[in-house]
């Protein structure tokens, strides 16, 4: 995650090499404020919940998107919108990571029964 706060803080920065040091576009050796990088890593683990929420959100999105084509046979097709919906909604909780780092206090919405 250091990397990435590096990277993030110093959008300048080309390359990383752990016990040397982070460098520029002319292989120049960027010197780095450490409060600013440790800021960055804050934020990045406070905002890692919502990311994999939306990860896994996605990820049930993307699987039931074939349910949501105009000649889907299926009778139920309501309820696999309400579903998608629910899933769209998702990210109004509130997830946190256990030790882990799985989610958890997220209420799953239930798919319909085909």
């Amino acid at each position: 995650m250091r990397h990435q706060a590096i990277y993030e803080v110093y959008s300048e920065c080309t390359g990383i090499v752990d016990g040397v040091g982070a460098f520029g576009p002319d292989n120049e050796l960027l010197e780095i404020d450490e409060s600013l990088v440790t800021a960055k890593i804050a934020e990045l683990k406070a905002a890692e919940p919502l990311r994999l929420l939306r990860q896994q959100r996605n990820q049930l999105l993307a699987a039931t998107d074939w349910r949501m084509v105009a000649d889907y046979p299926g009778a139920n097709q309501t309820e696999w919108q309400t579903y998608r919906q629910a899933l769209r909604d998702i990210t109004t909780q509130t997830p946190s990571l256990d030790e882990n780092g799985n989610l958890t206090g997220i209420i799953w919405p239930t798919p319909p029964n085909d």
